[in-house]
């Protein structure tokens, strides 16, 4: 009978992430996404290479179909390894797109139904388990990145389970043995799913672990019994995931990953709903304060007053002094480095000391929101089972009314919004006329670059026939090492990084001859590389809907020898002073002004002030291209001088 309950329930939580995210699917679940903008075209194009790889015999951990040619160490990028191996039967059946989907109507479901399975575990109520279970998978922080597309941050479905084999070992209900090899197998596969909610799990075991001891003395013994053989479950983890932990030690990367730690949550966010959930709307004059419209903290003024309940209720409890200590941390956690209410910053919280740390400063505080909501979601399923309702044996309206404050709000069609986005695919890629213009494996540039378009997807779509001289898979540091060769080159750290400048045709065919690029793709609506910029590398042609250059009846760049815009390249460097009006402004080397400062004119040199944007004083007039000799670059500047 328990099996038909927990059966049932995993139905309705599936039913309940299709009526949310996945009836606008149909009929045709392969043309549409679920997420915004372009990040879930990272994981299409993850669950298409692995497919791709096994059915070729490829190494799938190192891929050389993007960033040409020196290609990419898959582990260290947010690409949910473990999903895409476990779907690639049903990408193989349906492609890479309509995988995806299946997969991200799945994992919140999936979540929910775990959460679950560790609240009827400590409660044995279905109903209040539902309602725990339910406050987990959806959760505004499974939310948040449900909008995105982001598979390796909702597909935390074993979190739960590593909190319940924890649980059943320290009441004794499992061996040492037992406890050990369940754990390993739960650590193995969710590093093969996301490393960082595997790194951030471990975060709070130890936490929790420490908690515990310090709360609940009855199981202090226990306690300390179970360092030893999590420890072994971790190795045993790390050896159960080998191949994935091998090449992932091997292209460790301790340094700066992340763009900066950024905000935490606002403290109101715990109550205040965001665009994101039912009622969001009626809140934005102070949630437009909080750092995003997807903010992760909100649990809903229900569950606040479950959780408020259950504390004046029990509070001589050990266990219930252990669960409010637990969702306490994790709150202080994703609030981040400072206390900010209503978006005014009051103090700096202890968090800011992790910013010191290696490896943990580039772990994004609000991504620790799912804890949040396991933790809530568990006091709820306690209070429901253990109180006695005024008309039924358990209460209901709370419950339910926790439940409805996380129902997202699926029918906006403004950010943030549920709602799967339609990618442009054009007659070049769909109607496979790459085949007649590129040879297979041959390497293409398509522009937009750096994951800003879709040429991720139009590389899956045709079969992996082309590869990319792209990145697009890990994100590119602005202010540290680059963490791959490819996002080293002058080229790709400025259309990543720079937004009022473009690189030079010279500097585009210099890139071409280190990427081993035959053809640059242009969609309509790139705004860059301009038809002038493509004219300066060979003849275009508008094909299929997208121009092409060279044109696909002339011979490829691969076929030219481009060796002086490699050696002009080299030998250019710092910057060039623009002009827009009396404002001066620093370009690197081999690019030219775009976008707020398009129009830009080069500065001149002027004789007693350098390099200027100011007049030339009166008598002076222009005598050539200031030379190499006075510390600028050589013949770029006007020279002025009496």
């Amino acid at each position: 009978m328990r099996r038909h309950a927990n059966l049932l329930v995993l139905v309705a939580y599936c039913a309940a992430s299709f009526a949310y995210f996945g009836w606008r699917l149909l009929p045709h679940p392969g043309r549409l996404e679920i997420g915004i903008y372009h990040d879930p075209e990272l994981f299409v194009w993850s669950f298409g290479w692995w497919e791709h790889a096994l059915a070729t015999f490829t190494n799938p951990f190192v891929s050389h179909a993007l960033y040409a040619p020196s290609g990419i160490n898959l582990t260290w990028t947010p690409t949910a390894a473990g999903l895409a191996l476990v779907f690639s039967p049903l990408t193989a059946a349906f492609g890479a797109v309509a995988s995806y989907n299946v997969a991200a109507v799945l994992l919140p479901a999936l979540a929910a139904w775990t959460a679950y399975l560790l609240c009827h575990h400590v409660t044995g109520s279905v109903w209040a388990s539902a309602v725990g279970g339910y406050l987990f998978g959806f959760s505004s922080g499974i939310l948040g990145q449900q909008i995105s597309g982001h598979l390796h941050q909702t597909g935390v479905f074993l979190v739960p389970l590593v909190a319940l084999v924890v649980l059943r070992y320290v009441e004794g209900g499992l061996s040492e043995r037992g406890f050990v090899w369940r754990l390993a197998i739960v650590v193995a596969a969710q590093l093969w799913i996301s490393t960082e909610i595997a790194l951030t799990t471990t975060i709070l075991l130890v936490l929790g672990i420490a908690l515990g001891a310090l709360l609940v003395p009855a199981v202090r013994a226990r306690l300390r019994a179970i360092v030893l053989p999590t420890c072994v479950a971790y190795v045993l983890g790390a050896v159960v995931a080998g191949p994935f932990v091998l090449y992932a030690l091997k292209g460790f990367h301790a340094g700066e990953i992340v763009n900066g730690n950024g905000p935490g949550a606002d403290l109101l966010d715990l109550a205040v709903p965001t665009p994101t959930v039912v009622g969001g709307t009626w809140f934005t004059s102070v949630s437009s304060h909080f750092s995003s419209l997807t903010s992760s903290a909100y649990l809903g003024l229900p569950t606040l007053a479950v959780v408020a309940l259950y504390a004046r209720r029990a509070r001589r409890s050990a266990c219930a002094r252990f669960l409010l200590a637990s969702l306490g941390v994790t709150v202080l956690i994703v609030l981040g480095v400072d206390l900010r209410v209503d978006g005014h910053r009051l103090f700096a919280l202890p968090w800011a000391l992790v910013m010191r740390v290696p490896v943990l400063k580039n772990a994004l505080a609000f991504r620790f929101a799912i804890y949040v909501g396991l933790a809530a979601g568990v006091i709820v399923a306690i209070w429901t089972a253990t109180t006695r309702g005024r008309v039924y044996p358990r209460p209901y309206l709370l419950p339910v009314l926790a439940v409805l404050a996380l129902v997202p709000a699926v029918w906006r069609s403004a950010y943030p919004s549920f709602k799967p986005q339609h990618p442009d695919r054009y007659p070049f890629f769909t109607s496979h006329e790459y085949e007649t213009c590129v040879r297979r494996g041959s390497t293409l540039a398509v522009f937009p670059f750096g994951g800003a378009g879709h040429d991720l997807l139009y590389q899956v779509e045709s079969g992996f026939w082309f590869d990319l001289a792209d990145n697009g898979l890990a994100p590119v540091p602005r202010n540290a090492k680059p963490l791959t060769s490819f996002d080293a080159d002058p080229v790709v750290s400025t259309l990543s990084l720079i937004d009022f400048a473009r690189p030079t045709a010279d500097s585009l065919l210099a890139f071409a001859s280190l990427h081993h690029v035959a053809r640059f793709v242009v969609v309509p609506g790139s705004g860059y590389p301009t038809r002038r910029d493509l004219a300066q590398i060979g003849p275009t042609e508008l094909r299929g809907g997208v121009l092409v250059s060279p044109a696909c009846n002339a011979p490829p760049l691969t076929a030219r020898n481009l060796t002086r815009y490699v050696q002009k390249q080299a030998s250019s460097h710092g910057s060039i002073g623009y002009c827009t009006g009396p404002n001066f402004n620093l370009l690197p080397a081999g690019t030219y002004p775009a976008g707020p400062i398009a129009g830009a004119v080069p500065a001149h040199y002027v004789v007693g002030q350098g390099v200027t944007c100011a007049p030339p004083p009166s008598g002076y007039k222009r005598r050539g291209l200031a030379p190499a000799s006075l510390g600028v670059p050589a013949n770029t500047y006007p020279y002025y001088a009496p």
